[in-house]
């Protein structure tokens, strides 16, 4: 059984839970997530089943969305409010426009400082596992890039008083953007709560309840759940293939093909989805525009 089940995860469980629980329901199948969503957070995760697990690199660096809840003029140690609090302080006048404009100003590319509590490892170890020894050790601002977002709901009298949708990169860490949100305040603020919209092409509309995927798994059915591996890589051109060029392809030969103007290689070598004449899905590879030749180099094989 192979395929990509986008999972609705709910609230209490972490990323690794949901794994541990699809392992189960498929014995003998690898099984692996492709993006952490924090325990507290819901939304959609994207688990590979069987030779999916080969690809969950490129679908960790697909577009997010999100929908973030914020609590205003409270902070607290891990930046959710599952932490302790820190400090509290007045709200300032909020204002839409200005409200507004300030959430425009963190579009774009820029630097991330990742917070404290995060998987992110440090000399092996989670930074989260550092903290709570109360250890604050080094942290290195990761690059990440902002590319929409838009303010949902500002409600000064209720809790949580703002809510924003957000569309950014892979490695973007929502509760550090809402920190820098409530520090340009003012106020401080911590993420309240978070929903994950979608992961590339595969949205929360369409995602599936853990007891859905329970009840199809008891009736023999959980495969009929599973996207084909390459539709959330659909991004990327597709390409096909001789049985002889997909040959040389496997045994990690470069091939020199001639292909459409139209399909201009950027920088660093353009990702194609290599089908077979069946129309099977059977790799990716990497192709440098030479001229008006390319060069392909099989990236990662997937054999059926």
């Amino acid at each position: 059984m192979h395929g990509i089940l986008n999972l609705n995860k709910p609230r209490g469980m972490s990323s690794h839970d949901l794994v541990r629980e699809i392992r189960r329901l498929l014995p003998g199948c690898k099984v692996g997530h492709a993006g952490t969503l924090d325990p507290g957070a819901s939304g959609v995760l994207p688990v590979c089943v069987g030779k999916a697990t080969r690809v969950v690199e490129y679908l960790m660096d697909l577009p997010k969305g999100y929908q973030a809840a914020v609590e205003l003029g409270v902070t607290t140690d891990t930046g959710d409010a599952y932490g302790r609090v820190l400090e509290r302080r007045p709200l300032p006048p909020l204002e839409r426009r200005r409200v507004e404009a300030l959430l425009q100003s963190f579009l774009g590319e820029q630097e991330q400082l990742p917070p404290l509590y995060s998987a992110i490892k440090y000399r092996g170890q989670p930074l989260y596992k550092w903290a709570r020894k109360g250890r604050e050790v080094p942290r290195k601002p990761r690059k990440i890039q902002i590319y929409e977002i838009v303010l949902l709901k500002l409600d000064p009298s209720g809790r949580p008083q703002l809510t924003f949708q957000v569309k950014c990169s892979r490695g973007t860490y929502v509760r550090t953007l809402v920190e820098d949100i409530g520090a340009a305040l003012g106020c401080g603020a911590h993420l309240f709560s978070l929903v994950r919209l979608f992961v590339g092409s595969m949205t929360l509309l369409q995602s599936w309840t853990l007891p859905e995927v329970r009840k199809r798994a008891a009736a023999g059915k959980l495969g009929g759940l599973l996207e084909p591996m390459d539709r959330p890589l659909a991004h990327f051109p597709r390409l096909s293939v001789s049985d002889a060029e997909l040959l040389a392809l496997k045994q990690g030969q470069v091939l020199e093909l001639e292909l459409p103007p139209s399909w201009a290689a950027p920088r660093g070598g353009s990702l194609l989805r290599i089908y077979d004449r069946q129309g099977a899905f059977r790799a990716l590879a990497r192709g440098f525009q030479e001229g008006k030749r390319w060069r392909l180099k099989t990236e990662k094989f997937l054999v059926m």
